[in-house]
């Protein structure tokens, strides 16, 4: 019999990524609310749903052996208040905005008369969370960070995807891109199976997370906040000026940064050839990625200790200075000047909504946030 594996959320990222991943090796229960209230009743019913695997065609793909629960029902809630008690793995994919709240229930549901270690696998890109938690837990939960490397959405199904499931309005569109890393540690403590963990030395995965964040994450925010400011409506439609910074903010800041901090545990090679990638991944015509999806709570990713200032204090703290990714933070606070969401002078928000206090940092952004 396969082990359970509870995934709170049923977004993109679980249905797209962690679905298709997991699915072959463990029994999914997805958790969501009455936002997801069809959704829900539906996987309860079939037990499967259609992702959309984009590579250079559209391929969907069944999701097979899964199931949901809505947590705005009270019986329900119940039940899964019940499965914590005894499960060992855990997903959680629901967000920054609603990761405390979900870590919350879930602490609050599983301590009392558990024998083995729950282990809490958080999916979002928040490298704060860890820092928030540790400590709020007893000895018996163990929250772990993840790479989640594959490029997910939901959209309506159009001429192109196939829908979740009958008289469902909605499409799960997925890259085709694999593995899931794993420390070594963790795989092995917490008894993980099948061919979807890549297994790794605890540093090498910290390596893996960062390049992802910086690298993936800073290439698709470069191209999603400049191509709004200047029209573009898909990522596949961005002209080659915008490429041609994306690959410089890959090859001169974004790598030689890594390789500085990381070279022992990623090879030039490797990390040269995650960046040409990126550019093919995240301009896909078939993944068909929207500007709109990618510049989504860019105000709260402009703050102090969030991806891009991090991104741009890493960078400058290996050597390197970070001319374009500092264009990330510039456009970013463009963005938000122009939908009404930040106001006053270029100086006040950078030092106190941005929080940035290193000087080159500040002479960049200003730098870039006033060209033209």
């Amino acid at each position: 019999m396969k082990e359970k594996i509870l995934i709170f959320g049923a977004g993109a990222l679980s249905l797209g990524f962690l679905g298709p991943v997991l699915a072959e090796d463990y029994k999914l229960i997805f958790c969501d609310s009455d936002f997801k209230k069809d959704l829900i009743k539906f996987l309860q019913k079939e037990n499967s749903y259609l992702v959309n695997i984009c590579s250079e065609k559209i391929t969907p793909f069944k999701v097979s052996g899964v199931t949901g629960f809505n947590l705005s029902m009270e019986g329900e809630r119940n039940r899964i208040k019940k499965i914590l008690k005894s499960i060992r793995i855990v997903f959680t994919a629901v967000g920054s905005k609603g990761i405390d709240e979900t870590l919350n229930f879930i602490n609050d549901n599983s301590q009392k008369g558990r024998k083995e270690r729950l282990y809490i696998f958080s999916a979002e890109n928040d490298k704060t969370i860890l820092k928030r938690w540790r400590g709020k837990f007893g000895e018996k939960i163990r929250l772990c960070d993840t790479v989640m490397g594959r490029m997910c959405r939901i959209d309506h199904p159009g001429k192109y995807y196939q829908p979740v499931g009958s008289d469902l309005e909605e499409a799960v569109i997925a890259e085709n891109f694999y593995g899931l890393p794993v420390p070594a540690d963790i795989y092995f403590s917490a008894g993980l199976r099948g061919k979807a963990w890549q297994v790794m030395a605890e540093e090498e995965f910290t390596a893996r997370s960062y390049l992802k964040l910086f690298g993936h994450n800073g290439a698709h925010a470069y191209l999603s906040y400049s191509g709004a400011l200047q029209g573009f409506k898909y990522f596949h439609q961005v002209n080659l000026k915008l490429l041609s910074e994306v690959k410089f903010l890959l090859n001169k800041e974004v790598g030689p940064a890594i390789l500085h901090r990381y070279g022992d545990l990623l090879s030039q090679t490797e990390v040269k050839e995650y960046c040409r990638r990126l550019i093919e991944r995240i301009t896909s015509r078939t993944f068909s990625d929207s500007i709109e999806r990618g510049i989504r709570n860019s105000l709260d990713k402009i703050t102090s200790g969030e991806r891009w200032i991090e991104g741009a204090r890493f960078i400058l703290k290996n050597g390197f200075t970070p001319k374009y990714f500092c264009r990330i933070i510039a456009a970013g606070i463009k963005l938000n000047i122009k939908k009404g969401l930040l106001s006053g002078s270029l100086d006040k928000i950078i030092s106190e909504y941005c929080q940035i206090r290193e000087e080159k940092l500040i002479t960049l952004i200003k730098e870039e946030a006033q060209r033209g």
